[in-house]
């Protein structure tokens, strides 16, 4: 891995530069200073007022080049900042009576301080000699340049008289830009990091011979800071997992590592990162890496450009997931890292709208279509763990923070907490890795049963009065029916027909309508004197067929309920909670009898509602009840078919 990191920077030389981030800060008062011969432009530079882009590009880059490496200085203590001679840091400093600079302390010059120091990683002896020139010019003017400037006394002075009591010095910091030209300014950081990128020789050693990289032989090698697990005491590097870099390497090799590093600097490279073995150029090529805008694709739109481009190039690639922020000191640390031999793009996964719902909202677009592995994670994400998902693959259990907000709760939504944290590695191992076997240890079906469960358990009503959560119930029923075969214990496939001759079963066991007659039992006319009707049908016991016993118990819950007196008010869904509760066919049947006592005086003599009850009273009594449920949720939220008394609504049906 080590290895391709260092082709891959060979193969896109100065790919780090689309990483630059603009980290000229306004901490700083900032001074230009461009000598050419005997003329010098010096100018203070307001970042508030700054229109010109070149100089906004001078002062970014050189801010970037004066870093070097984090905690890495030519002179810490007596130096003046960073790892440049051509970027210095000065305070400025008022008592109230005199301003002066902290050039001058303890006996030493800064400047000169700061310009020896970086003689030391310079080799060509023209431009050692250009470092002393422009030593002594900054040793003998910079100063007085400084103190020379009003707008700073003025700063310095009105700082001082804002403080209004027990006044004391103040003092402002001022970066210097000396502006020798960007290549310069790059050469001298290469030539920092060279030298100070490899970890302490003393413990880590220095050998010659044959680089474990280029294979080229130099006189110093030893290992790179940069992806080391080497001790955390010694180093005071923590472990970057699963690295163990223990083949020495050349400064070159790790000036590559270096660079790489920067760019996941406080994240900013693409996460996670695909690094193509047979392809080198792939990612740095203009259609993976950036949109027209020169903004950076991520992941997902980096594999996609390259899917549609040429699908064969989605092979051969490590994986990198890392993180890199000031917490953590800058380090590289990498928290998952794999070979992809073959990326599959598209999933077998397809979303049917099994129950007819007409206001989707976060799977309207996925209805009828292949799903790819981006698609079907978006919606896990949003649908199943409520945006959750997608930056947490690799958080601490603590830093997790789930509720119930949509129902304006603060309380800890555990149970979709404790789901997230069982199965996001085998779902970022499918979805980022395309290892298609991790799927097998997903129990989706029970993990979106619960997470249905809970949903109907919290409802509540909106300001509408309408149900928080019916819609997201569908879409997960929905997307249950359409995959859960793919899942462990998943059960079979279900086909798009299933709830259609669901239904038809359940109207034509229910039954009815009547009237019609003849052979002189008379009435049926129509034409359109209306009566006629007829049907009839219906049937009171059924057997061995457990997916309608559940639709029809849900059926019947719902019409039960809505007997319940102000249901017309409360329109949300959580009363069906405790129909979900019971294990057995037994157990439900006796609690559907308990809730049919409780609202007897509401229900008229109907025929329909009479063959329902008979046959789920007939039914067997040892039905798991958790291996149909989600048949059970389906017949709850489907048009009831129970709920018409008195043959009302199907006179409409046979006209």
């Amino acid at each position: 891995m080590i290895k391709e990191i260092v082709e891959f920077m060979d193969a896109n030389e100065g790919i780090e530069e689309y990483f630059i981030q603009d980290e000229v800060s306004k901490s700083y008062e900032h001074y230009y200073i461009k000598i050419n011969g005997e003329i010098v432009c010096r100018s203070i530079v307001d970042l508030d007022l700054l229109n010109d882009d070149e100089m906004k590009n001078i002062l970014k880059y050189m801010t970037y080049y004066q870093k070097g490496m984090h905690n890495k200085y030519l002179d810490k203590n007596n130096g003046l900042g960073g790892s440049s001679p051509y970027i210095l840091t000065v305070k400025l400093l008022f008592d109230g009576n005199f301003i002066k600079t902290n050039i001058e302390e303890n006996d030493k010059n800064r400047i000169e301080v700061q310009f020896k120091s970086s003689l030391d990683y310079i080799e060509n002896g023209i431009q050692k000699n250009a470092i002393i020139e422009l030593q002594k010019f900054m040793v003998k003017n910079l100063e007085n340049f400084l103190l020379s400037e009003k707008q700073f006394g003025e700063h310095l002075k009105k700082k001082y008289d804002n403080q209004k009591k027990d006044k004391k010095a103040v003092s402002i910091d001022i970066r210097i830009y000396i502006d020798v030209g960007l290549e310069k300014v790059k050469s001298f950081y290469e030539s920092f990091v060279k030298k100070r990128a490899f970890l302490d020789i003393k413990a880590a050693g220095i050998y010659k011979g044959e680089c474990s990289i280029c294979g080229n032989s130099f006189d110093e090698l030893s290992l790179p800071y940069v992806l080391n697990t080497l001790g955390t005491k010694t180093f005071e590097m923590k472990p970057t997992m699963p690295l163990n870099i223990t083949n020495a390497i050349c400064k070159t090799c790790t000036l590559q590592l270096h660079k790489f590093k920067v760019m996941t600097d406080n994240n900013q490279l693409t996460k996670p990162f695909p690094l193509f073995i047979d392809n080198k150029s792939l990612f740095g090529q203009q259609i993976a890496i950036l949109n027209d805008n020169e903004k950076k694709k991520n992941y997902r739109e980096i594999i996609k450009a390259v899917w549609n481009t040429n699908p064969k190039d989605l092979k051969n690639f490590y994986l990198l997931n890392y993180y890199s922020k000031s917490d953590n000191g800058w380090k590289l640390q990498v928290k998952d890292i794999d070979y992809i031999e073959n990326f599959e793009y598209m999933t077998p996964f397809k979303i049917i709208n099994f129950t007819e719902l007409h206001n989707s909202f976060k799977l309207s677009d996925f209805y009828e279509k292949e799903l790819s592995v981006f698609q079907f994670e978006k919606i896990v994400n949003e649908l199943v763990f409520e945006n959750k998902l997608q930056y947490n693959y690799f958080s601490d259990y603590k830093d997790i923070d789930i509720t119930y907000s949509k129902i304006d709760s603060k309380n800890s939504n555990s149970l979709l907490k404790n789901y997230l944290i069982k199965y996001r590695q085998n779902l970022y191992d499918f979805i980022y890795k395309s290892y298609q076997t991790t799927l097998i240890d997903i129990e989706f079906r029970e993990m979106l049963l619960d997470i249905i469960k809970d949903n109907i358990k919290h409802d509540d009503n909106n300001k509408e009065g309408y149900s928080i959560y019916v819609n997201e119930i569908l879409e997960k029923l929905n997307l249950l029916f359409s995959i859960k075969h793919n899942f462990k214990n998943g059960g079979e496939k279900v086909e798009q027909g299933e709830f259609v001759k669901l239904k038809e079963t359940l109207h034509n066991s229910l039954g009815y309508y009547q009237d019609k007659r003849d052979e002189k039992g008379e009435l049926v006319l129509k034409e359109n004197g209306k009566l006629r009707k007829e049907f009839i049908g219906g049937v009171n016991f059924i057997e061995n067929n457990d997916k309608f016993f559940a639709f029809l118990c849900g059926q019947m819950a719902r019409f039960l309920i809505g007997k319940k007196k102000g249901n017309e008010e409360n329109k949300n869904h959580s009363d069906f909670s405790a129909f979900t509760d019971w294990q057995t066919s037994k157990l439900l049947k006796e609690y559907i009898c308990e809730v049919y006592r409780r609202y007897a005086h509401e229900l008229k003599f109907d025929r329909r509602y009479d063959n329902a009850m008979s046959m789920i009273l007939s039914y067997k009594d040892n039905l798991e009840m958790d291996n149909v449920m989600e048949y059970m949720m389906a017949g709850y939220f489907a048009d009831n078919q129970i709920k018409y008394q008195n043959n009302q609504t199907q006179e409409n049906e046979n006209e």
